[in-house]
C-alpha cells in the first residue's frame, strides 16, 4: 500500500463511539429487566459499532436480598451478552435494595470492572476506564446502607484526584442520580461540590438516569459541562409529569472525533420495534466553538394547520408554537399579522424534545412588539414570553426559569430568572414608559449582559431608565418550554391581554443600534449581526485550466464511505497536514 496512504490512515483514525442508556429495569410487567425493550436496544446499539456502552444504573428492578438481586443481574447479563463493545456500569438505587453485601456481589459478577484504584469499599462501582484519549469515570451515587442518593465523602475526594491527574482530551462521568433534580438527592445543585468539581476540570458531560426520561442540558454555573439524563432503557414511562416527547425508551450515541463531540438520541418513533429513529442531535464540544445569534423567531404571520406558529430563526430548531384557548391571528400587526390573546387561558407554547436549546443562561436579548389597552394588576401578570416549567418539583434546579419578560401594572418591563434551588432574580426597569396601555404598538426589549452583570431595558428603540445589576445568572432550567402570553400552564392571572408580534430571542447582547432598527420596523432576521470580516483574506487561487466543473446535478457517491472499526481505542489522532492532502484522492471516509 502507498506509504502516504498508510500515514494518512493512521493520522485520521476512526472516531470513538459509545452508547449510553439508563434504567433497563422492568417496567412492572416483568421481573428483573424489561425483556420487551433491552434486547432490541442492544441490537440497535450494535448497528453503530460502539466501542463502549455506559449503563447508568437501575440495571434491574431489584429485590430485598442480595441473592435475589444477583439473579436479576444475571438476566441483565444474558440480555446484554451480545453487546459489541465494552460494557461499563454503575449501580442505581434499585440495584442496592439488597443492602449490605451488594457491592461485593456486584464486584464478583461484573468482574471486569476495575477495583484497583477506587475509594474504600467502592471497587467496581467507582472507577476509571481509559480508552486512548478519552477517560470514562464511574462514581456511585447510591450506597448499600442508608442510601442518601449521594456520592460518598471519599468518592468526592477521589473524583477530584482522577480528574486532576488526567491527560485525556475528553472526560465523561457517569452516575445514577442527576444534579438538576436538586432537592431529591444529596448531590446538591450546580453550586455544590459535586457539580463544581466537574466544571472545574472541564468534564464534557455527566450521564445520569433515575428519572426515566431524556433530558440533556448545559446546567450552567461555570463551564460548558452537559448533564444528560438518559433513561429509559426499559423502565416505566408513566411518571408524572407526563412529557411524551421526553419519556420514551432509547439510547444516546456519542461520537468523539478529535476535538469534536456529538450526541444523538435514538428511539422508536415509528413504532416498528426498532430503536433506529434519530430524534435529537447536538454538539457537546466543537473545535469551531459555539455560535450565537437568533435562536427563536415567531413572526406570527401565519398559523400552520400542522405546525402552529412557525419558528424560522436561523439558529433555531423549528420550535413551532401551539396556540391554546381562543388564540387567534389579527391582520394589523406591527409587522404583518400578530397573535391576539384575550387574557383568559390564551397563550402559545413551544414544546419539543429539543426545547432545552432555548434554556439560554448567558448573554440574552428578548425583543417583541406589544399592543394593549389594559394592564393587569395581578402579581406576575402581563406575561409577554418566558422559558419555564412549573409542573413538578417547583424548586428543583431543573424547573428553574431561564428568562422571562412581562410588564408591570404601570407598564415597566420586568425580567426574571432563577438559579440554584429556585432562588429568584427579579429586575424591573427603573422608570415606566410614557405610554403603554394606549391601544397602539410599542416595541419592548431587554438585554442581559453577563460580562457587566447588568440588564438593560428598551422601549420603542431607546434605553428605558438605568441599567439594573444582578448577582447570579440562571442555572439548571433543563426541562422548560417556551410560553408566549402567559406563565406556565395552570398558574393563572399571568396572561397578556392584547396582541404580540415579532417575538425574537437571541443568545447575545444586541447593540443599541440593532434594537433601534427593530423598533423602526426591521425584521429580527434582517438584523442578524454580520460575521466579523477577515482582516487578511487569502487571495482567490488562480483557476486550473484543466479543471472541469461538476454537472449541476452531481451528488456525492454514497458508496464511497469508510466503515468504522470496532477497535477499543479509536479516538482520532492529529492530522498529518501535507501527507493527508497527498493521500486525499486515494480514500474517502464517512464523517459522523
Amino acid at each position: 500500500m502507498n506509504l502516504l496512504l498508510l500515514l494518512a490512515l493512521h493520522a485520521h483514525a476512526d472516531p470513538l463511539r459509545f452508547v449510553v442508556v439508563g434504567d433497563t429495569q422492568t417496567d412492572g410487567d416483568h421481573t428483573s429487566i424489561n425483556w420487551d425493550v433491552l434486547p432490541g436496544l442492544i441490537d440497535d446499539m450494535n448497528a453503530h459499532n460502539p466501542d463502549v456502552g455506559l449503563f447508568v444504573g437501575d440495571l434491574v428492578g431489584g429485590t430485598g436480598s442480595v441473592a435475589g438481586t444477583v439473579a436479576q443481574w444475571e438476566d441483565f447479563q444474558a440480555a446484554t451478552a451480545g453487546f459489541g463493545g465494552t460494557l461499563l456500569a454503575v449501580p442505581g438505587n434499585h440495584d442496592v435494595y439488597g443492602g449490605a453485601g451488594t457491592f461485593d456481589a456486584w464486584r464478583e459478577l461484573f468482574s471486569w470492572l476495575p477495583t484497583d484504584h477506587s475509594p474504600p469499599g467502592e471497587g467496581g462501582v467507582t472507577y476509571v476506564w481509559d480508552v486512548d484519549t478519552v477517560r470514562f469515570v464511574s462514581i456511585t451515587s447510591d450506597q448499600e446502607v442508608d442510601n442518601p442518593y449521594d456520592v460518598s465523602p471519599d468518592g468526592l475526594v477521589w473524583l477530584n484526584e482522577v480528574l486532576t491527574h488526567n491527560d485525556a482530551e475528553h472526560t465523561f462521568v457517569m452516575t445514577h442520580h442527576p444534579v438538576s433534580f436538586s432537592t431529591e438527592g444529596g448531590l446538591g445543585h450546580t453550586g455544590g461540590d459535586f457539580w463544581q468539581t466537574l466544571v472545574a476540570h472541564d468534564v464534557v458531560a455527566m450521564f445520569a438516569g433515575h428519572w426515566h426520561r431524556y433530558q440533556p442540558a448545559q446546567l450552567g454555573n461555570g463551564g460548558l459541562t452537559w448533564e444528560t439524563i438518559i433513561g429509559t432503557g426499559g423502565g416505566w414511562t408513566g411518571f408524572e409529569p407526563i412529557r411524551p416527547e421526553q419519556q420514551r425508551h432509547g439510547f444516546l450515541l456519542v461520537t468523539v472525533d478529535g476535538p469534536n463531540v456529538t450526541a444523538e438520541f435514538y428511539s422508536d418513533e415509528d413504532g416498528d420495534g426498532h430503536y433506529d429513529d434519530l430524534l435529537d442531535a447536538f454538539e457537546m464540544r466543537s473545535e469551531v466553538g459555539p455560535t450565537s445569534g437568533l435562536r427563536l423567531h415567531y413572526a406570527f404571520d401565519e398559523l400552520d394547520a400542522e405546525r402552529g406558529f412557525i419558528d424560522d430563526a436561523p439558529l433555531g430548531t423549528g420550535l413551532h408554537g401551539t396556540p391554546s384557548g381562543h388564540t387567534m391571528l389579527v391582520d394589523d400587526g406591527a409587522l404583518g399579522s400578530a397573535v391576539s390573546l384575550d387574557g383568559s387561558d390564551d397563550f402559545v407554547v413551544g414544546r419539543a424534545i429539543d426545547a432545552y436549546r432555548l434554556s439560554l443562561k448567558g448573554a440574552l436579548t428578548v425583543s417583541a412588539w406589544v399592543r394593549t389597552d389594559t394592564l393587569s394588576t395581578a402579581s406576575w401578570g402581563n406575561t409577554i414570553a418566558c422559558y419555564a416549567t412549573n409542573d413538578h418539583y417547583t424548586e428543583d434546579e431543573e424547573t428553574n426559569y431561564a428568562w422571562w419578560l412581562s410588564l408591570e401594572s404601570d407598564g415597566r418591563p420586568l425580567a426574571f430568572w432563577e438559579h440554584h434551588n429556585g432562588e429568584n432574580t427579579t429586575l424591573q426597569a427603573t422608570e415606566a414608559p410614557p405610554a403603554v396601555a394606549d391601544g397602539t404598538w410599542h416595541h419592548v426589549a431587554f438585554v442581559r449582559d453577563p460580562d457587566s452583570a447588568v440588564v438593560r431595558f428598551f422601549w420603542d428603540g431607546a434605553p428605558l431608565g438605568e441599567p439594573v445589576a444582578f448577582d447570579h445568572l440562571p442555572t439548571g432550567a433543563s426541562r422548560g418550554l417556551v410560553y408566549v402570553g402567559a406563565d406556565t400552564e395552570g398558574l393563572g392571572d399571568s396572561e397578556f391581554h392584547g396582541d404580540i408580534d415579532e417575538l425574537c430571542v437571541f443568545d447575545e447582547v444586541l447593540t443599541d443600534a440593532h434594537l433601534a432598527e427593530l423598533a423602526a420596523g426591521a425584521s429580527c432576521v434582517a438584523t442578524e449581526p454580520d460575521p466579523e470580516p477577515d482582516p487578511d483574506p487569502e487571495p482567490d487561487p488562480e483557476p486550473d485550466p484543466d479543471d472541469h466543473p461538476p454537472a449541476d446535478d452531481a451528488t456525492p457517491d454514497p458508496t464511497h464511505t469508510h466503515k468504522a472499526s470496532t477497535c477499543g481505542s479509536c479516538a482520532s489522532a492529529p492530522a498529518v497536514g501535507w501527507l493527508w492532502l497527498l493521500a486525499l484522492p486515494l480514500i474517502q471516509r464517512r464523517r459522523s
